[in-house]
């Protein structure tokens, strides 16, 4: 699914203060909602006045790619982790300060009724994934497993994994995986979260010959298709080429990615 993206500059509609770093900022607009769909992205940062306001020659001038976490009529929410200078900007933003986006952009998560159906997230790779069960959970069976580092970084899903044990079950997320494929029969994987977890869950998935559907994370300096540094190497290991995660992606078919080149 592709969309003509649009570059707009919008007021935060609201803001919502969660644990660990974490921040959901809230904008209104109608248009931008109907076109935007599960797993897509858009690229946003604080309008460069606010820039100017807050006399800082060191704030990035890079838009930062945000996925969208939810959307509904006019309302479309990011979900963001305050871990580095891009975000820290996002982090500073109140309701009523203007925010510059460019999307949506991307091609999101393929949409299915009538399947068994397991949502993989890991740490930031929470929030697309929210949108997407809201579309899925009428018509589809799903179950959901997302981890993090520790209490702070897990949020509402079916089980929890934390590394140090802080919630739920202690270890990488991907360790139940099997087991819960078995028991629950499950036939469609989505997936979005950090490399390491997306490898392990492809494999996995490989093993029990299950479709999945994968959100890649990469550093993207323009969002549009333009500077290819966001490339992934896609293909078989003696027919292969790139791809960009932020116009052909970020979801790709995880079968169809070269995990060995990444």
């Amino acid at each position: 699914m592709i969309t003509q993206p649009e570059r707009r500059e919008i007021a935060i509609y609201s803001r919502e203060e969660l644990c660990g770093g974490y921040f959901i900022l809230w904008i209104w607009d109608e248009e931008l909602s109907k076109k935007s769909f599960p797993g897509q992205f858009f690229e946003i940062r604080a309008h460069a006045s606010l820039h100017d306001a807050w006399d800082s020659q060191h704030l990035p001038k890079l838009f930062k790619p945000i996925s969208v976490y939810d959307n509904s009529g006019g309302r479309i929410g990011f979900f963001i982790k305050n871990v580095g200078p891009g975000t820290s900007a996002l982090a500073r933003l109140k309701a009523g300060d203007m925010l510059e986006l460019i999307g949506p952009l991307g091609n999101g998560f393929p949409i299915v009724q009538g399947r068994r159906v397991m949502l993989l997230s890991g740490g930031i790779g929470y929030p697309p994934l929210w949108y997407l069960q809201k579309e899925l959970i009428k018509h589809n069976l799903i179950f959901w497993l997302h981890g993090g580092a520790c209490q702070e970084d897990v949020f509402p899903c079916d089980e929890m994994w934390t590394l140090d044990g802080s919630m739920g079950k202690k270890g990488m997320v991907t360790q139940g995986m099997a087991e819960l494929i078995e028991a629950k029969k499950i036939d469609l994987i989505y997936s979005c979260g950090p490399i390491s977890m997306l490898k392990a869950s492809a494999q996995i998935a490989q093993q029990f010959g299950i479709e999945h559907y994968a959100s890649l994370e990469a550093y993207m300096a323009c969002g549009i298709g333009v500077c290819h540094g966001c490339v992934v190497p896609v293909g078989r290991v003696d027919n292969w080429d790139y791809l960009r995660v932020c116009k052909e992606g970020p979801v790709f078919n995880a079968a169809d990615v070269l995990w060995s080149k990444i």
